[in-house]
């Protein structure tokens, strides 16, 4: 009997490891990782404020700008500093660029690089960018040239940044019409 048992065994022994053998063995192994992305767009855009300047009303030939009066200094300023505000709102590095309009009215006004004349202005400009003009040195004012041609004034200002405008008419020296006049100075932004 010990013999047929030790047979069983045997076979029992056998039949399984040639099942073993034929029934292939599953190991499954599974990991993951990620990646985590991110991005940000380049914005340029750039802030004016306060946005408007009132000369206020001129004699022809007078010569009137934004920044602060100083007796000395600045005889054409104004007691009440109408400087603007030049600010980077965007997300890179700017450079800024200005141009200027014709006096737009009943009867326009028109640029003129050098000398006011006969229904023809000058119209300046001083952009700085540590701070405001305050009256202490001459402040030097860069004629335009042309309208609507943008001049470089302001040059890498970091995000948050800003630059101070100041601005200056020559008026006539004669008109055809004394009304109310608008010129549009426009400021425009460029990634540095």
């Amino acid at each position: 009997m010990k013999e047929k048992m030790k047979k069983r065994i045997l076979t029992l022994v056998a039949v399984l490891a040639l099942m073993a053998a034929l029934v292939p063995a599953t190991v499954s192994a599974a990991d993951t990782g990620t990646v985590t992305c991110t991005v940000s767009a380049v914005l340029v855009s750039v802030t004016v404020s306060p946005g408007s300047v009132s000369y206020g009303q001129l004699a022809l030939g007078a010569t009137k700008n934004t920044a602060k009066y100083d007796a000395t200094n600045n005889i054409h300023g104004m007691v009440t500093p109408q400087t603007q505000y030049i600010e980077n709102t965007g997300t890179v590095n700017e450079n800024f660029k200005i141009k200027t309009s014709n006096a737009a009215g009943t009867t326009n006004w028109t640029l003129h690089a050098t000398t006011p004349g006969a229904d023809t202005f000058t119209h300046a400009y001083n952009m700085q960018g540590t701070a405001p003009y305050n009256g202490v040195g001459a402040i030097i004012f860069t004629k335009w040239a042309a309208v609507d041609t943008y001049v470089a004034a302001g040059t890498l200002t970091a995000p948050t940044g800003h630059n101070y405008l100041e601005l200056e008419i020559g008026m006539p020296t004669s008109v055809t019409d004394a009304g109310s006049h608008t010129i549009t100075v426009t400021v425009m932004a460029e990634a540095a």
